[in-house]
């Protein structure tokens, strides 16, 4: 039997969020495989991690000399690239990156970066021509997209009555859930906004965290809606992502840069309805009317129309939930794009080789 492929992995983020938790699958799926792995981070993250049973090393001399000896060095953001880069300087690793985020890559130091790896995994077409946009050979740049443990996913029932008891909602009461950071690229002002135009009865669920909190707590109370909008931080005991996405009655993506949303999938998944914007890798996982509805970034009269539409059209948000789980299962489990992670590591050490 051929000796393990032996994996590091490296996250600088100090937050848990969608990259992470896709790291996580991937490492878990991976060990089933028999590959030997450590993960490099560090403080809650890393925590994680090993909670998980995966190996944790610190970023630091332990960590240079994990990447340096391992037959993949896989950095999993921008920070971690650079540092995954001057670690196995001289070194012969395949050097990869994972990249999930739709921003414009600029300026000759990072074309420069990008040109010294063996393989980018890029999260969907759409980011995987932005990173061709740097002069990396496009045969070096595959997508591999986000992924489901659909074993691990709760029960909808349960989780949504539960957490609709916890916000206190009136019985009936629609609820939208958004699971976006609180970052400008993620939009989700422009959500705020859109809940003005919708019935009273509409409430929104905010699962997320970020730097902009302060300005969307403002924004809810400006516009005379901010005992309809609820920052679930605040709620105890808390709850998973899925078990948010499980709670709605639309799950609402309104970014204005997105890699692919992983977000959606959960709720693709949980048989809930997505109202999403055509922003970067979306519209390789939701088409119009089909699988879910888009519209315009940055447009909140459109947010609010299409979710008025699929609340006031149940046979439509039935047909649109039931054609994406049959896609979501097909596309998206984690073993299945594992595997596919796997042989790209392979066949792309063979060619460096």
């Amino acid at each position: 039997m051929a000796n393990p492929l032996r994996i590091a992995h490296m996250d600088t983020s100090r937050d848990w969020r969608g990259g992470q938790q896709q790291l996580l699958l991937l490492a878990g799926a991976l060990r089933g495989m028999g590959c030997e792995q450590v993960v490099i981070a560090s403080g809650p993250v890393a925590e994680r991690f090993a909670a998980a049973g995966i190996a944790t090393l610190a970023p630091g001399r332990a960590g240079r000399r994990a990447l340096a000896r391992a037959d993949v060095a896989h950095a999993h953001d921008g920070h971690a690239h650079t540092y995954m880069l001057r670690a196995t300087l001289g070194r012969e690793p395949l050097r990869v990156l994972s990249r999930r985020v739709a921003y414009a890559i600029r300026g000759a130091a990072s074309g420069w970066k990008y040109r010294r790896l063996g393989l980018v995994l890029a999260v969907s077409e759409a980011v995987r021509q932005q990173v061709i946009a740097t002069g990396l050979e496009p045969a070096r740049v595959e997508v591999v997209s986000d992924a489901l443990d659909f074993a691990t996913l709760p029960e909808p029932g349960p989780a949504r009555e539960r957490l609709r008891r916890q916000l206190a909602l009136p019985a009936g009461a629609p609820l939208l859930v958004c699971l976006s950071a609180f970052t400008p690229e993620k939009g989700v002002p422009d959500l705020v906004t859109a809940l003005g135009a919708m019935p009273r009865e509409v409430h929104l669920a905010l699962a997320g965290a970020g730097r902009m909190e302060g300005d969307l707590r403002r924004l809810a109370r400006r516009l005379g809606h901010a005992e309809r909008v609820h920052f679930v931080a605040e709620i105890a005991p808390p709850a998973s992502a899925a078990e948010w996405a499980a709670a709605a009655d639309i799950l609402v993506m309104p970014s204005r840069q997105e890699g692919l949303g992983s977000a959606a999938l959960l709720a693709m998944a949980l048989d809930r309805p997505v109202v999403a914007t055509a922003a970067g890798g979306i519209p390789e996982m939701i088409a119009h009317e089909q699988t879910g509805l888009l519209v315009a970034p940055a447009r909140p009269e459109e947010l609010a129309a299409a979710c008025a539409r699929l609340l006031g059209a149940p046979a439509l948000a039935a047909q649109v939930t039931a054609a994406a789980r049959r896609q979501v299962r097909e596309r998206h489990d984690i073993r299945h794009l594992a595997e596919r992670t796997l042989d790209a590591y392979h066949r792309h050490r063979s060619r460096s080789a």
